[in-house]
């Protein structure tokens, strides 16, 4: 059964056992589960390796972003109009797995194994994690957002709750010493293999 399948039956029934259930409110629970399945298909992975390159750790970036997301499915009539609602899940992702590492009070130092999602046959270089992870904690999430979500840089300051300036700023000193780390180490192609 996949996850379409799988929040459709979910909706359905819910909306069964409530009293007074219409033809029409089991029809708009049906949408609703269709709508979230594909938000869920579409963005999970790419919100999984922005949460991944910002906390470095695998399992804590799959808590997370599970999380986010059976908060979005919890909340989906509100989610769902919100204007982003990829950036809305990212965002929680990543206050959840704040919350979690302030329990923690540690990160991984070392990159996971394989940098990619579990399902994901796009798999992020394994050099270029490093070089990310190396940057501080906040241009970490400025480069997962703006380049990995795609998202503009006033979607990225509404979802950190900093000005769009700020966010300039980050991604620019991000990727300066991005430019300087990766331009100084030599390119390894044992390292980077992806199969």
């Amino acid at each position: 059964m996949d996850l379409t399948e799988t929040f459709t039956i979910r909706a359905v029934s819910d909306a069964a056992t409530l009293p007074d259930t219409t033809g029409a409110d089991a029809v708009t629970a049906l949408a609703a589960a269709r709508s979230f399945a594909d938000l869920y298909g579409r963005s999970r992975n790419d919100v999984y390796r922005a949460v991944l390159l910002t906390v470095r750790d695998p399992h804590r970036a799959e808590d997370a972003v599970q999380e986010a997301f059976a908060r979005a499915y919890a909340d989906w009539d509100h989610v769902s109009a919100h204007p982003n609602p990829v950036g809305w899940v990212a965002r929680v992702a990543l206050n959840h797995a704040t919350s979690m590492w302030r329990r923690l009070r540690r990160e991984s130092s070392e990159p996971p194994p394989a940098a990619a999602a579990p399902d994901d046959r796009r798999p992020m270089d394994a050099l270029l994690v490093r070089a990310v992870w190396r940057l501080p904690r906040r241009q970490r999430q400025v480069v997962a957002l703006r380049i990995l979500l795609d998202q503009s840089s006033d979607e990225t300051a509404r979802s950190l709750g900093i000005a769009p300036g700020t966010v300039t700023a980050h991604l620019h000193r991000a990727l300066h010493s991005l430019r300087e780390e990766l331009g100084r180490a030599p390119y390894d192609d044992e390292e980077s293999d992806h199969g």
